[in-house]
């Protein structure tokens, strides 16, 4: 049985994804709970977009990792990798419209590289690729972590303004980084 506040916090997603500015009326008509119980889990709006941010990470962490585990291949891992970050991305864009996204520098001064599973399996695959002559040698590991989000966020944007369909967002995701990294497949 799903809590009342993952209903909640569902809902929020749901609502915020289509229009940012949803009123919490709203996402609780969408749970199908009153306002008032909303506020028994939820002490206001900034509160519940924290929950959705915390939903996110837990639920692209998770998809990242599947996608991670679901081939050998460093490259293939890398792909699947992009393609879940840009379905995950998708599913959350209003959340990274208010948190803006980390850097590289901040991420390494902070050593989420060393605690957080995702990011370091993702830095050792672009290390990897590196010292086996897959990817571009002159490209920095920062470099190329920056454009790996910013090939998320193109595809993400390119579909929800129409100009692209969404079928053909990962396959032009995936030769737009691959063709900026210089990676040979």
């Amino acid at each position: 049985m799903i809590s009342t506040r993952t209903k909640i916090i569902s809902a929020a997603v749901r609502c915020f994804r289509n229009n940012p500015s949803d009123t919490l009326e709203k996402v609780a008509e969408e749970a199908g709970v009153s306002r008032r119980t909303l506020h028994r889990y939820f002490e206001n709006r900034d509160d519940l977009i924290e929950s959705c941010k915390n939903e996110m990470l837990v639920s692209c962490n998770k998809a990242m990792i599947l996608a991670y585990e679901s081939d050998p291949d460093p490259i293939k891992k890398i792909r699947n990798m992009l393609f879940a970050a840009i379905e995950q991305g998708a599913s959350y864009a209003f959340v990274k419209r208010i948190y803006e996204r980390s850097n590289f520098s901040d991420l390494d001064r902070k050593k989420e590289f060393q605690s957080d599973d995702v990011k370091s399996k993702w830095l050792s695959l672009i290390k990897e690729l590196q010292k086996t002559g897959r990817i571009n040698p002159e490209l920095t590991i920062p470099w190329i972590f920056n454009l790996f989000g910013s090939i998320i966020e193109t595809a993400i944007y390119a579909v929800e303004s129409g100009d692209i369909a969404k079928n053909d967002s990962r396959n032009f995701a995936w030769i737009s980084f691959k063709g900026a990294i210089g990676l040979e497949e």
